[in-house]
């Protein structure tokens, strides 16, 4: 069974205890399940889209149970299953992370020349610069000709390099 949190909407400002959020569980390649939690601490909402069921919900919690790695309470020091709650849950925090990491990607990207030297992701500043100029980067490339910098890759295995050094 393959599982997938889609059409994630999440509300920041109404999430208290738990994610305020709304999204479509995928079963397979089909939306299956509506999901839901409203932000103040309870459980989540499952809905089936039809032409699915109730029982196919039960399905796949009883999937997830016998198939998601258990998760470690440190409260009781205990081990339990995972549940399609918990499931949903770790989807939209990898979905959140996702989002704030590209933000600052983004940004940073635009005021700083980044780069990886000493197994670390490095920076290069310029005084008073929040946008980055041509010039900026045509003085960074002589000055350090063998260095790779972030921002002369393409956009996607430059993230993906970002995201390694900043997760």
């Amino acid at each position: 069974m393959k599982l997938e949190l889609k059409k994630i909407k999440y509300c920041k400002w109404m999430s208290e205890e738990t994610h305020c959020y709304s999204a479509v569980v995928y079963v397979d390649g089909k939306a299956t399940i509506e999901v839901s939690n409203e932000g103040h601490g309870g459980g989540d909402n499952q809905w089936a889209i039809k032409p699915f069921t109730n029982q196919d919900i039960e399905k796949v919690e009883t999937w997830c149970n016998k198939n998601l790695p258990k998760w470690y309470s440190s409260f009781d020091k205990s081990q339990n299953d995972k549940d399609l709650e918990y499931w949903c849950w770790e989807e939209v925090n990898k979905y959140l992370d996702d989002k704030y990491l590209k933000k600052g990607f983004k940004k940073d990207l635009k005021s700083k020349i980044l780069f990886v030297e000493n197994k670390g992701l490095r920076q290069t500043t310029f005084k008073k610069c929040k946008s980055l100029t041509d010039g900026h980067l045509k003085y960074f490339k002589s000055k350090y000709p063998n260095r790779d910098a972030l921002n002369f890759m393409p956009q996607d295995k430059a993230f993906k390099i970002y995201a390694q050094y900043m997760k």
